[in-house]
């Protein structure tokens, strides 16, 4: 079995857990068979002093 590596970029209002269940929702519209998901770095863009938006770069391991 070949595993491969797919890199995404999720985002969310709602907080890192929600930004990294985007990428993968994203994922899965074009790529079958997602076996993992390992976050490499989570980020947010702040306004006025509040957070507004979270981000999660991902790498989503699947079959290939």
């Amino acid at each position: 079995m070949h595993i491969r590596v797919s890199e995404m970029v999720g985002e969310s209002t709602s907080g890192w857990k929600g930004a990294v269940q985007a990428a993968v929702d994203e994922a899965s519209r074009t790529i079958s068979d997602i076996v993992g998901v390992e976050v490499v770095n989570l980020t947010a863009n702040v306004e006025n002093g509040r957070v507004v938006e979270y981000k999660a770069n991902v790498k989503i391991a699947h079959k290939g």
